[in-house]
Formats: structure tokens, C-alpha cells, sequence
């Protein structure tokens, strides 16, 4: 009798091996399965060391910032980083070469979600100058990854925008589309 239900019981376990793997392997592999037309698009896109790989915020997005007034200039960039964040860091040489060629008429501003005080002294640790520095949830936004940059029209739109550590052709893109 004890063998029988011992035969049973790894009957069972089998049969419950096989029905999960089946599950897994069609959830996970033949899912990834994608068209030949998905395919091509997908070979289109920017290499995976772009800082556009990942979904940016839509142009013509509002953005409301406590004490900022967009107004006060015909651009501003804004610095979406976070002191945790070690892309925000690498980045700093391009902070500081934007600082120094961008025209006076585009400010930046820095928004962090750390306290006003921490993201200072960061900042200067990094020696990044910034004309505001804001602490704010990146989400409220609309970031959801570290660094992004926006650019923001005189009426608060954002124009473009950029996430991810940047390429050194991407960079130069951005400087020279501010002058």
C-alpha cells in the first residue's frame, strides 16, 4: 500500500514539473517571439549606450517647479539628477562644460529630490553650477529615471528631452541646439 501511494505521490510531482515548465516556457520564451517587422524596427532604434533608449517626457509637456518662473528666460535647462545617482555624477564634466558655453539668455536649474542644502553640496562637489536648485519628487515632473534633462520654452513647455548619461555626439548636440 505504501508503495503504491509513494508511486502516486511522484506521479504527481511529475506531472506538476511538467505542466509548470510548459507554463514558464510559454510565458517566457516563446513570448519573446516578436514579428519580423518588430524586428526591424527594433534594429532602427538608437544603440543601448544612448541616453534616448529610455521613454523621455513628451514635447510640449507643462512643467510647474515651486519658485521657478519660466518666463525669466528664453530657455531653461532643467537637471533632473540625484546624489545616489552615479550617471548624474560621471555626467558632472557635461554640466560644466553646458555652464560655461551655454548663451545668457538659457538658464539652468537643477531639481533634486533630496533637500535643498545635500543637493548644494553636491553639486559643488561636482563643481556644477546651476542658477536654482529645487527639491521636488522627480515624478512630479514627470522623470522616472536619473539624469534627465528638459528643455523648457519661456512658458513652462518642455521642448526636448533627454535621459540617460549622454554620448559625447549627444552632448554636443545639446550644446550646440542651445546656442
Amino acid at each position: 500500500m505504501i508503495r503504491k501511494l509513494e508511486i502516486l505521490a511522484n506521479i504527481c510531482v511529475v506531472i506538476t514539473s511538467v505542466v509548470l515548465c510548459s507554463v514558464l516556457i510559454k510565458k517566457y520564451v516563446l513570448s519573446s517571439t516578436k514579428p519580423e517587422a518588430s524586428v526591424e524596427a527594433v534594429q532602427s532604434k538608437p544603440p543601448a549606450s544612448s541616453a534616448s533608449r529610455r521613454p523621455s517626457i513628451q514635447a510640449g509637456t507643462k512643467i510647474t517647479l515651486p519658485g521657478i518662473d519660466w518666463s525669466k528666460s528664453t530657455h531653461t535647462v532643467v537637471l533632473a539628477l540625484s546624489t545616489t545617482c552615479h550617471f548624474c555624477s560621471e555626467s558632472a564634466p557635461f554640466y560644466q562644460k553646458l555652464q560655461q558655453q551655454k548663451p545668457n539668455s538659457v538658464r539652468l536649474v537643477a531639481v533634486l529630490p533630496e533637500a535643498v542644502e545635500d543637493s548644494r553640496n553636491y553639486l559643488n562637489k561636482l563643481g556644477v553650477s546651476v542658477s536654482d536648485i529645487v527639491q521636488s519628487p522627480l515624478a512630479s515632473v514627470g522623470v522616472s529615471g536619473t539624469p534627465t534633462l528638459l528643455l523648457i520654452d519661456n512658458q513652462g513647455s518642455v521642448t526636448e528631452s533627454w535621459v540617460g548619461k549622454l554620448s559625447d555626439s549627444e552632448a554636443a548636440s545639446i550644446i550646440s541646439q542651445l546656442r
